[in-house]
């Protein structure tokens, strides 16, 4: 795993350029400890900081091939590497290294752009060939690997990270105001290809960019994309048990092809259902010698260690035990933000950070459960919400209709994207409303604008479909972003067995209640009269049906049947502890907080003893306020 970076002026590389491009490198020192080059043609520059996977000894980039130019700065990995070097040996195409790097290389030259339907794994890279003046980059098919880039006309870069580019003087830190929008009501860093910095954006998941250097605007297209199914169009040959079955091997098959090192590799095991199915799927390669860690707090309710040793004795392996603090919490929370370029999305990336490090002491590749929620039903409360939106269109009888009103305040909906969002917001529209001066919150009617564009595209798409969607876009790409830059800041590469491109296309032509459905709810006198999370709280509800019979028998019962803990972080009662004093200073002395916060609010949340600190509110201003002491954000 590595970090890769470019810039492209037009006009010609001047001294600036140069200099931004050295701060830029430092700043991607983490990604790639073991190594750098840097390679230059008349107005382009590409760089590449290495972490080493396979071949250590050899490898290094940028890599050019010797009779075209054709250089590669890449990031990832190509899980199927050894089957492309034997169709590329077939073809009599010279070899020299034992890298996936040459690989990628060697296939583009030989399939040119075509080489994306050849390439499994994970991925961000860019190809200059010279040839063509012409400059390519892309992403892996679910976003695995971050790329940004920023285009100023006659200037254009791209980079690893957001923290990369501003190391530029032409990437000017604003803040980018319906990506905030949408930050305070996702708490997401990016909305389609805006990110919070107004000069950056984001490559998307799936997508190429092609920029010549003659000039004009870059092209950008799509090469793969889950598909959009009517339930009509879904499997509904074989049950579920079945389709367990098949489930199983299949997500079997692609633990086995990501576990290629050359380096020590582990595990993060929670004692949750996917880290403890990860385990399982690990340990069936009894040559496969492996690590895990686990997280914790000492704030009571927020370990899941007992299940975490119970899964290590199941397979026979040892689990290291990382205890975080509130204090140390802190520091690696300004680091993170430092690092990306950007605030952080959720609390648990300074967990995964501190995880990593830990882990980083005795393996270079960490295996994780990112994608299982997304891919096979785990969210029940933000999915299954799906039932009381179709009931209510329906027409619900009086004591659903009720519940309905106990639950969302009101028992009919405008659209799914309003029913959505009354369930998945972090801040709401009301709330923020309330908080923020009107400036600040404009934006939010582009922001529906492009979820109505969302939902518009999933119309045929089941209710429960849909929503599965809409978090395997935005939700599913945000934990990877976080894990990509939590493990990368400790030099440790994440690897996401549940996001394999062709488990996750299969997943999404399964039916709905292959992956969610209700625990024989006939014998459950007045079912239909309760809302989804009513449902929910009786225990009435199966998630991930197809993990927890899938691995029956080879994950502890006890564990299968465990509920969700996301991951827990203490966050709540440390804004009401310990962070009390740091949250008010940041407050105070944040002038980007003070144009966005209705200043009688901002008073108020500044005021000592001032009442009990709603978390939820704290954690994005606090993260705004951070964003600009490192960076500078500014309105």
């Amino acid at each position: 795993m590595c970090g890769i970076l470019g810039i492209h002026r037009q006009s010609g590389i001047l001294e600036r350029d140069t200099k931004g491009f050295a701060r830029a490198m430092e700043r991607l020192r983490p990604r790639g400890p073991d190594g750098s080059g840097t390679v230059g043609y008349p107005g382009m520059l590409l760089g590449h900081r290495r972490l080493a996977i396979l071949d250590p000894e050899q490898g290094s980039q940028p890599m050019v091939d010797s009779e075209s130019g054709v250089t590669l700065s890449y990031n990832g990995e190509i899980y199927n590497f050894h089957d492309l070097r034997s169709r590329l040996e077939a073809r009599g195409v010279p070899l020299q290294t034992g890298c996936d790097t040459e690989m990628v290389l060697k296939a583009y030259l030989e399939w040119g752009k075509a080489c994306l339907d050849e390439l499994e794994g994970m991925f961000a890279f860019a190809v200059y060939d010279p040839r063509r003046e012409q400059l390519w980059l892309v992403r892996d098919r679910l976003g695995v690997k971050p790329l940004y880039f920023a285009d100023k006309g006659d200037w254009f870069a791209f980079a690893s990270s957001v923290a990369a580019l501003l190391e530029f003087d032409e990437v000017d830190p604003e803040v980018d105001r319906t990506a905030l929008a949408h930050y305070l009501l996702t708490i997401r860093t990016g909305i389609g290809d805006e990110t919070l910095v107004r000069d950056v954006k984001a490559l998307q998941p799936g997508e190429t960019l092609t920029l010549r250097s003659a000039g004009g605007q870059p092209r950008r297209r799509y090469y793969w994309a889950l598909p959009v199914l009517p339930p009509q169009a879904r499997e509904t040959r074989k049950g579920v048990d079945a389709l367990a079955a098949e489930a199983a091997g299949r997500l079997d098959a692609a633990v086995q092809r990501q576990l290629i090192s050359d380096v020590p590799l582990g595990a993060f095991l929670s004692g949750g259902l996917d880290s403890s199915v990860l385990a399982a799927s690990i340990v069936r390669s009894p040559e496969q010698a492996f690590h895990t860690c686990s997280v914790g707090y000492r704030e009571a309710g927020f370990n899941e260690w007992e299940h975490a040793r119970k899964a290590a004795r199941r397979h026979g392996i040892e689990c290291r035990e990382v205890v975080l603090s509130g204090d140390d919490f802190l520091g690696d929370w300004a680091r993170l933000i430092a690092f990306k370029g950007l605030p952080l999305s959720t609390p648990n990336e300074v967990p995964i950070y501190r995880l990593a490090k830990a882990f980083g002491e005795t393996c270079t590749v960490a295996m994780t459960g990112e994608g299982a929620d997304e891919l096979f039903g785990g969210y029940v409360g933000p999915t299954l919400c799906a039932l009381d939106y179709d009931r209510a269109a329906a027409g619900p009888g009086p004591a659903l209709r009720a519940g309905l009103r106990r639950r969302y305040g009101v028992d009919t909906f405008a659209s799914r994207r309003d029913h959505f969002f009354r369930v998945n917001a972090w801040l709401s529209p009301g709330r923020q409303a309330e908080l923020f001066l009107p400036g600040a919150t404009a934006a939010l009617a582009e922001v529906m604008n492009h979820y109505d564009g969302v939902f518009d595209q999933l119309r045929d798409c089941s209710t429960f479909d849909a929503y599965l969607h809409v978090h395997a876009r935005v939700n599913l790409e945000g934990l990877l972003n976080r894990l990509d830059s939590s493990t990368m800041a400790a030099s440790v590469e994440g690897r996401v067995p549940f996001t394999d491109h062709r488990l996750a296309a299969w997943l999404f032509s399964l039916p709905d209640a292959a992956k969610m459905a209700l625990r024989d709810p006939g014998t459950t006198a007045g079912w239909k009269d309760l809302t989804s999370f009513e449902l929910q709280e009786r225990g009435l509800v199966e998630s991930k049906r197809l993990l927890r019979r899938g691995y029956a028998g080879r994950v502890d019962a006890e564990i299968l049947g465990r509920e969700k803990m996301s991951f827990p972080v203490p966050f709540m009662e440390w804004f009401n502890g310990r962070w009390g004093s740091a949250y008010r200073q940041a407050l105070a002395e944040s002038s980007l907080l003070e144009s966005l916060l209705d200043p009688a609010i901002r008073k108020a949340l500044c005021r000592e003893g001032g009442g009990r600190v709603d978390a939820m509110v704290a954690w994005p201003l606090m993260n705004l306020a951070l964003m600009e002491r490192i960076w500078g954000l500014r309105w």
